[in-house]
């Protein structure tokens, strides 16, 4: 299992690790509103900062950019590409080739509900995502990633990071739920009629609630495949050094 996570990661390590912005560092700070349409894709691939995203009930993202430490590296060492298309939207931090990346850019969406959250990456960053109903894949290299009040596909996965995820509804037939981190616990918290299929493993950890039972396969590693209800969504939970927590929306199921 170790080999498959830390494959997961190798693009976002070749990009190496960030200086962080020195405490009091000069800021820019910028919005724009772009037409999206419910149903749209957004992409936000950054590598020095944070990704925040809520939805809204407007036929349009808003895109808010807060660049830190400007005047360390010089304004034209960085930039941001914002690329609109006909119902998608795309935005990426772009540092000049040999420039160190210690100038951080924090970017808060916000965005149509049934918006399709396509990527958000990140190398060194959190990932915050609220009161989204579309799919949503969410990768980050050193950093948290949470999700709440989401209700479609979902995919979250990082290597030094915790993972929370508190789901409004799961995902319609066919879609699934996945998060992993390699250094980090995983938190899941599902409504109280959920019916799924559940897949969770931990290698330096626990399990934690009260109808699931725990089974050791060779090697300590701590591994459980079991049914919720009926069963249906499948619902994949991995770590290797960190514990898995399963919840409903008010104490463990």
């Amino acid at each position: 299992m170790k080999r498959a996570l830390g494959s997961l990661f190798g693009g976002l390590l070749a990009l190496g690790v960030a200086a962080v912005p020195a405490a009091g560092a000069p800021q820019q700070m910028w919005t724009a509103n772009y037409p999206l349409a419910s149903g749209g894709q957004v992409e936000v691939i950054n590598i020095q900062g944070s990704i925040s995203v809520e939805g809204w009930d407007r036929a349009e993202v808003e895109l808010t950019v807060l660049k830190t430490g400007v005047q360390e590296l010089g304004q034209s060492d960085v930039s941001i590409a914002v690329e609109p298309r006909p119902n998608a939207l795309r935005v990426r931090t772009v540092y000049l080739p040999g420039a160190e990346s210690s100038i951080q850019v924090d970017y808060r969406l916000r965005v149509p509900r049934q918006v399709v959250l396509e990527a958000l990456h990140t190398v060194n960053g959190d990932i915050v995502v609220r009161d989204v109903e579309g799919a949503v894949e969410a990768h980050t290299l050193n950093g948290d990633i949470e999700e709440t009040g989401v209700a479609g596909s979902l995919v979250a996965r990082t290597l030094n990071g915790d993972v929370r995820v508190s789901l409004r509804r799961l995902p319609e037939p066919g879609g699934r739920v996945q998060l992993e981190s390699v250094n980090g616990d995983l938190t899941l918290r599902l409504p109280a009629d959920a019916a799924a299929d559940l897949e969770l493993s931990t290698v330096a950890g626990r399990i934690e609630s009260p109808l699931l039972v725990e089974t050791r396969s060779p090697g300590s590693d701590t591994r459980l495949r079991t049914r919720l209800g009926r069963g249906g969504i499948p619902i994949l939970m991995r770590t290797i050094r960190g514990s898995i927590r399963l919840a409903a929306s008010e104490g463990l199921l």
